[in-house]
């Protein structure tokens, strides 16, 4: 072979390189979309509200957040939804591995098949696992299982036959054994250039298998997606261990006008940590007379808590986080001008921290101060 030929044949095979590169990422991708969009189909079906919708399995475990569903079954099936949505791409693909004769198409079908069926038996397995109480309710099929009450072992054997059927679908009908031949003997190529193309074929499942294995890990990792409030104009991502001793304050703010201030968190710690609102300046707030409250104490995870109706004056602020904590921390924060109950609580409460609040003092009309 000529270096002529050779040039041709390597740039040949860098160019399969990446176009088998880019599918597979294209797979993996759709896939993650489909089985967060399952989740969020159902929310909207149930009347709930998607908050949050994250698909970027480089950096965060894909996930969605949504508010408004409190019942147990319907919750029950928006976790059921991401497993069992990516399905209703078997009949089409099917169809089109039949009708098309493009060698690009059928692989790519082949390749999101194949993404599929494993995921049949990774949620056998975790229904087995479950039942076995080797898990907790922390991954889709597991809290399908929590919330619904169903029989684990039924459901187990459930998906079982899911994964049976739609495998001899796919070999009767799709004919994916003929279609993976063939595909195998194209990429294999000539006798005389196989060795490129090999080495083409190991790059490509070693990184397909990294990216697996990245997506596997986020899509049943244990941490559990937080429900986001519905109103919030700033958001604060903590990650505990980095807060040291000498920079508790995680977020500054100030405030130029009387404010009302809702807090909401959610968190996930395995180490005691104490959460607090200070006043930088030193000024004690009206509602303890201290310079500082407390928000949180303790350990654990907590979907979402709520701070929230708190009217502060003009000043310095700060969220603080005890150091040393292993865990997660998100923080929203809303704020709106106090209406006319809120200024009347709060001037109440200036009354009693400074003592002018007296039965002489007390004017609320059709009402009376009794000690």
């Amino acid at each position: 072979m000529g270096i002529v030929e050779v040039k041709k044949v390597m740039r040949k095979t860098v160019i399969l390189i990446l176009a088998m590169l880019g599918i597979s990422l294209g797979v993996i991708f759709l896939y993650a979309f489909l089985h967060e969009g399952g989740h969020a189909l159902l929310v909207l079906l149930f009347g709930g509200t998607v908050t949050e919708f994250e698909v970027d399995f480089f950096t965060y475990s894909p996930h969605i957040s949504y508010v408004g569903i409190s019942n147990p079954m319907q919750r029950a099936f928006i976790s059921l939804g991401g497993p069992l949505l990516p399905l209703i791409l078997v009949l089409p693909l099917t169809l089109l591995l039949r009708r098309t004769k493009n060698l690009v198409v059928q692989g790519t079908s082949l390749l999101l098949l194949g993404s599929l069926l494993p995921t049949l038996l990774v949620s056998v397995g975790i229904s087995l696992a479950y039942g076995f109480g080797s898990v907790d309710a922390s991954e889709d099929v597991a809290r399908f299982l929590f919330y619904s009450g169903f029989n684990p072992f039924m459901v187990a054997g459930a998906f079982l036959i899911l994964f049976v059927a739609t495998l001899v679908f796919l070999l009767k009908v799709g004919r994916v054994k003929d279609v993976y031949v063939k595909i195998k003997r194209a990429l294999r190529g000539p006798t005389d250039k196989r060795s490129p193309m090999l080495v083409a074929r190991i790059i490509v499942t070693v990184v397909v298998l990294a990216l697996g294995t990245v997506v596997i890990r986020h899509t049943i990792d244990g941490d559990q997606p937080v429900n986001q409030p519905l109103s919030y104009h700033t958001r604060i991502d903590v990650d505990l261990q980095d807060v040291k001793a000498d920079s508790t304050f995680f977020h500054t703010f100030a405030v130029e006008d009387p404010t009302v201030f809702d807090f909401v968190y959610s968190l996930d710690t395995h180490s005691d940590i104490t959460l607090r609102l200070v006043n930088v300046g030193g000024e004690p707030f009206v509602f303890n007379n201290q310079d500082s409250i407390v928000m949180y104490q303790g350990r654990g995870s907590l979907s979402l808590a709520y701070f929230a109706g708190f009217t502060l004056l003009e000043g310095d602020y700060a969220l603080e986080v005890s150091p040393g904590g292993l865990g997660s921390l998100t923080m929203y924060i809303d704020s709106k001008k106090p209406d006319a109950a809120d200024q009347q609580y709060f001037e109440l409460l200036t009354k009693v921290n400074d003592g002018s609040f007296t039965a002489g003092t007390y004017s609320e009309e059709g009402y009376e101060l009794i000690y």
